[in-house]
Formats: structure tokens, sequence, C-alpha cells
């Protein structure tokens, strides 16, 4: 063999080495990738799992919660039912009494429905507010715009409306 060809031959090797060692490398880069792939699925299933476990645990709160509120509620509002029986039971031997005890029931709803955080809405002589009134009808008087007579109590919690207050409203005598 010549010396050109050994030469030849010898880059050849040297080239086909050069070759082989950077396909490994790559194989190797390969399989890392691959491996972190697999890692980063894995990742992402268990992150899918959690939070729709999380999502099932907060509507599992969010449901405790409701019911929670409804039975602090009707705590709140048994009693009064139980006063209007009592009311009612002594109706036919002392009917005098009847309005007393019917008054005095009101004052215990509207004590409980504060203790809920209950506001009743602004009436008679203030304002007229479309936010928590409902206007049924009018009347002329000497000011424009305030409540002149309110015909259903409204209420709020905070500035939350729970029911508007229908009442009439004042207009300026033409």
């Amino acid at each position: 063999m010549s010396e050109k060809a050994a030469n030849d031959e010898a880059r050849l090797e040297a080239k086909e080495a050069e070759v082989l060692e950077e396909a490994e490398r790559v194989s190797a880069e390969l399989e890392a990738a691959r491996a972190e792939l697999e890692s980063l699925k894995e990742k992402y299933i268990r992150l899918l799992a959690d939070f729709d476990n999380y999502r099932k645990r907060s509507a599992e709160a969010l449901d405790a919660a409701k019911a929670e509120g409804r039975m602090e509620v009707l705590r709140a509002v048994l009693p009064i039912l139980d006063d209007l029986e009592r009311a009612l039971a002594h109706a036919e031997t002392h009917p005098d009494a009847v309005v007393e005890g019917v008054q005095k029931i009101k004052d215990a709803f509207l004590r409980t429905l504060t203790g809920l955080g209950v506001e009743e809405v602004p009436g008679a002589g203030e304002a007229f507010d479309p936010r928590y009134h409902e206007a049924i009808g009018v009347v002329e008087d000497e000011e424009e715009g305030r409540v002149a007579e309110v015909y259903q109590k409204g209420f709020r919690v905070g500035e939350k409306l729970v029911r508007p207050a229908r009442v009439s409203v004042t207009k300026k005598k033409a």
C-alpha cells in the first residue's frame, strides 16, 4: 500500500471514529432528552391529578359552607316559629294579648335579622335610590325624588340587596 493510500485510510478511520463518537454523543443526548420528557410527562400527570383533587375538595368545601350557612339561618329563625306557635296557642284564651305577643315576635325577628347582618333599606323621607328602592307610585309634593311612603320594607346585607323596598316617590308639584 502506498503512503498516500495509508494516509487516506488513516484519515478515513479517524473521520469514522469522529463520526462514531459524535453519533454516540447525540445518542446519549437523545436518551437524556427522552428521560427528561418522560419525567416531565409524569410530573404533568401528577399535577393534573392534584389539581383535579383540589377542584373536588374546593367544591365539597363550598357545598359544606353553604349547608352550614343554611343551618345557621335555620337555627336563628326556628325560635321565632316556636314563638308564633305559642302565640297562636294562647290566642283563644287571651285574644287581647295576641297583638302584643306578635309585636314582640316581630321585634325578636328583626333582632335576628340584624344578628345575621341584615339591614333595613332606608324608607320614608329619604332620597329615592334605585339601587335599593322600587317605585310603584308617584305622589306630588314640594320636593322631588324623596320616598313618600313605604309599602313593603326592603333589606340588604352590606351593599348587596336582599329585597328592594317598594315605595311611592315624590314628584314636584307642577
